[in-house]
């Protein structure tokens, strides 16, 4: 006898030779396709594969067919369990499953240690905080896109990154330097996990009906660290250059003062598709006590770096580095590091972490122009946040669509 329940998937199971799902089993054939590519067709409600790569995203389609008609569709995509974790982000290889249907969207994501519960948004509102690593979202509109961020925190002393037993020791001065914020907070690790899903509408169209989709021919990257602040106070108090100069400024994708900037552009429509990378330096200009101009100086470009990442044809990304000194003061770097896949099919995936100091701006666009989505931003918790020895920011965003 067939199932009563919704055509919905009922189960998926990770492991690291194996992507296993099954769903409700409603009647009719089924069809299982892959990235477009068609893989599976019967009567028996499961599909199983093991031709994967490790951390990489997959789209899965699973169609109901009665009487040669697709009468329901359900949208899935995961990725491939990974037994070696990336213990300098842990975000990278953690697996993320997204479950679309004409009843439900689901997130479910691979536990992370010594993480109690997590807080959901929905486009930024925030909509409950659970205990277990999944949510169902069963109030939403088939022609409406929407954006899920999972937010979590941790213990730094639970953490299984850098030199957590030095930093949780050295997380106990934090008060000396910043009298604002306690050291229980300058020793929590935090996390955000951002999916961007299209309408569920796309989505859930029979692949057979599909319209054929414009290949991305360009994406556009930007990443800004600005100081918010017109000045900036030395928390070296003996110093003489007592002030900074800041950058006076908001968010904004084309902010002109910052005190770094990288740029990345990836050409598909170029032969070999090449990879564009510029880099710009704010210069550092401090002041007395009186906030009279004392010197100026602009640091070196070395510490930011970028290395290229194909994967497959249509499929290439980067990993960047950043570590930018102020040249005029002894002082932490402002460090942060992204890996990105941006895919010629309009998917794309971005890890990175970062100081809790200055402020972070990430934007990503398809295309030329102006038209910046934002996909990363994080206000400052002030320059003492900068030391290596504190927690730092974890980030990924995502997005699910048809292809």
């Amino acid at each position: 006898m067939k199932d009563t329940a919704v055509f919905e998937i009922k189960s998926v199971m990770h492991r690291p030779d194996l992507i296993y799902f099954t769903w409700n089993d409603v009647g009719g054939r089924y069809h299982v396709y892959k990235d477009g590519v068609h893989l599976y067709e019967g009567t028996v409600p499961e599909f199983s594969d093991g031709d994967f790569k490790h951390a990489k995203l997959y789209n899965y389609s699973i169609e109901r067919v009665v009487g040669g008609d697709v009468v329901d569709v359900i949208a899935l995509q995961t990725s491939a369990f990974a037994e070696e974790k990336n213990k300098e982000n842990p975000l990278q290889s953690l697996v993320m499953t997204t479950i679309v249907a004409k009843t439900q969207i689901a997130l479910a994501w691979e536990e992370m240690t010594d993480v109690y519960e997590y807080e959901i948004y929905r486009n930024g509102v925030f909509l409950q905080t659970v205990d277990v690593n999944r949510y169902i979202d069963r109030n939403f509109e088939l022609d409406e896109s929407y954006t899920y961020t999972i937010h979590a925190k941790r213990p730094l002393l639970k953490s299984e990154e850098r030199l957590n037993v030095s930093k949780s020791i050295a997380s106990t001065l934090f008060d000396w330097l910043n009298r604002t914020t306690s050291k229980e907070e300058a020793a929590i690790e935090s996390f955000s996990v951002t999916k961007v899903i299209a309408e569920p509408k796309r989505l859930l169209t029979p692949v057979g009906e599909r319209e054929r989709l414009l290949n991305v021919e360009r994406w556009a990257f930007r990443y800004t660290t600005f100081l918010a602040d017109e000045w900036v106070l030395n928390p070296h108090p003996l110093t003489l250059n007592r002030y900074f100069k800041g950058d006076g400024r908001e968010f904004d994708p084309n902010g002109e003062s910052f005190r770094t900037r990288v740029d990345i552009e990836l050409a598909y429509d170029l032969e070999r598709s090449p990879l564009f990378f510029t880099k710009n330096i704010g210069p550092s200009i401090a002041y007395n006590r009186l906030k009279h101009f004392r010197e100026k100086a602009t640091a070196s470009f070395d510490g930011i770096s970028v290395q290229r990442k194909d994967h497959k044809e249509g499929e290439a990304g980067f990993h960047l580095t950043h570590a930018v000194g102020n040249p005029l003061t002894t002082a932490p770097k402002i460090d942060y590091e992204v890996r990105a896949v941006l895919r010629r099919d309009g998917t794309f995936d971005l890890t990175g972490t970062h100081d809790a100091a200055p402020h972070h701006e990430v934007y990503l666009m398809q295309g030329s122009g102006d038209n910046w989505f934002p996909i990363h931003q994080v206000e400052s918790k002030g320059l003492a946040w900068m030391a290596p020895v504190l927690a730092w920011e974890y980030w990924r965003i995502s997005n699910f669509t048809s292809s």
